[in-house]
């Protein structure tokens, strides 16, 4: 996979091949909402917390789901 990742011309830095490969499908499925159960069982993982470590969310999508903070300042 690295071999064919650079003879594209993809610079590759410490993760990539495979790898790479699947933290961005299970990141790029968190943007699209895919709930993480489901991202799990694409990436075979039986549990939700491995499935957490590939998954990279924009702090943007975080301020969504966050509650609001105490006093009234967001």
């Amino acid at each position: 996979m690295r071999k064919r990742l650079r003879h594209g011309g993809v610079g590759l830095g410490r993760v990539a091949g495979a790898h790479l490969l699947r933290h961005s499908l299970a990141t790029q499925l968190v943007r699209q909402r895919t709930p993480i159960n489901e991202v799990a069982d694409l990436l075979g993982h039986r549990s939700i917390n491995t499935t957490a470590l590939y998954v990279k969310i924009p702090a943007s999508q975080l301020a969504e789901v966050a509650f609001p903070f105490p006093g009234g300042v967001a």
